[in-house]
């Protein structure tokens, strides 16, 4: 069964995150099983190719005074409910919560067309890492609303769908992740590629990815590097750019390599070259980086939340931390630094673990879900002029 698919986000590809690279492994996955795609997305001013079977639909959109990098798209109704009925989606998939979210929330329901959405972000705990804390009451309520208004709800891990479950969030399912364990490997280890990073050949090296920003708890990761025991890692690697880089960089202590945003096999040597991987979020719904960090043999350490908790086996592949503090961090490093025949075991069982991650079967999960809810509106007693059309070709 073939399907047309819109998917609609505020952040894809050229973006580097979590979500836009997950969807776009998602276009790629819906590609190769025969759907049509329509992209709903930014238009952030960068000339790009889509695959064959893609529809791309961008606007410009509004940039966040305190995150550029992030753009959200204002788009008429009317705008929206042209371009959905000129492809005629069988399942619309809203992937984020904003104004175009939110816009083709709206324009869906009149239209019947049956949505799925998924939570990819803790925007609610996000808003203290930027003194907005008092938002959070109204956040969350807007987010419940927003999600038991589509017939399905997606997430990255039982943990976040407990989590949601508890706060009203209803037909909350898990969407796992993967990792390309062809891409991401400890063959991709190279001393030459840790020497133009400016690290010695017999040097410990925790490695960070993800955006440089303030929800990612990166000071206190810096506070736990500048506080480390003697006997802890030699030198900090992050990968990733954010707003705040230059603040980073300015008060970084010894020991701190800036790699900048890498990505494909560039990405995966600066992994390879690492020793163990540390994840200090305490928002992230999931942490695509741990499994990456997994496939290219770095144990991770995580707190003991969402993400961490479902990804990381304690004293397996990796450390889970009970206390969030900037202390038991630095302990958990200099732990891992110390320990090196463990680290050495629990890189193979990182690896090990990240090779049964597969993409396919994660991705078809989705595929299962929007077949799932195509019937319930297309049995000839939807709203519009969509009612009754046979998803299969």
């Amino acid at each position: 069964m073939s399907l047309r698919v819109t998917l609609i986000s505020e952040t894809y590809m050229p973006q580097i995150n979590g979500v836009s690279r997950t969807l776009e492994r998602l276009v790629a996955h819906c590609l190769q099983r025969g759907d049509q795609l329509q992209l709903m997305v930014p238009d952030y001013n960068v000339e790009s190719e889509d695959p064959q079977g893609v529809e791309r639909r961008s606007w410009r959109g509004l940039r966040l005074p305190f995150y550029k990098e992030i753009c959200l798209p204002l788009v008429a109704a009317r705008r929206l409910r042209r371009a959905l009925q000129d492809f005629a989606p069988h399942v619309v998939h809203i992937a984020t919560e904003g104004p175009l979210g939110w816009t083709a929330l709206r324009v869906c329901r009149q239209l019947g067309l049956p949505v799925v959405s998924s939570y990819h972000t803790n925007f609610p705990q996000y808003l203290d890492s930027y003194r907005l804390g008092w938002l959070e009451a109204v956040a969350w309520r807007y987010l419940r609303w927003f999600h038991n208004a589509t017939s399905a709800t997606l997430c990255p891990t039982s943990t976040t769908r407990d989590m949601l479950v508890q706060r009203g969030f209803e037909r909350v399912g898990v969407w796992g992740r993967g990792v390309d364990p062809r891409l991401f490997d400890t063959a991709r280890r190279s001393v030459s590629v840790r020497r133009e990073l400016g690290i010695g050949d017999n040097e410990v090296v925790a490695v960070y990815t993800g955006r440089l920003a303030a929800e990612k708890n990166l000071p206190l990761l810096m506070e736990a590097w500048r506080h480390r025991p003697a006997d802890g890692p030699d030198r900090l690697l992050l990968i990733g750019d954010g707003p705040l880089r230059s603040n980073l960089e300015a008060k970084a202590p010894a020991g701190v390599v800036f790699a900048g945003y890498r990505w494909g096999e560039d990405l995966a040597r600066c992994y390879a070259a690492g020793d163990l991987f540390v994840f200090p979020s305490i928002t992230d719904t999931f942490g695509n980086v741990m499994l990456e960090a997994m496939a290219s043999g770095l144990p991770v350490i995580g707190f003991d939340v969402a993400g961490p908790r479902d990804v990381i086996r304690h004293g397996e592949t990796g450390l889970v931390i009970q206390d969030q503090t900037a202390g038991a961090l630095a302990a958990a490093m200099a732990r891992m630094t110390i320990m090196t025949q463990q680290r050495q075991h629990m890189s193979r069982m990182a690896r090990s673990y990240a090779e049964t991650q597969s993409w396919p079967h994660i991705l078809e999960q989705v595929r299962e879900q929007y077949r799932d809810v195509v019937p319930r509106v297309h049995s000839g007693k939807g709203r519009s002029g969509y009612e009754g059309q046979n998803p299969e070709h």
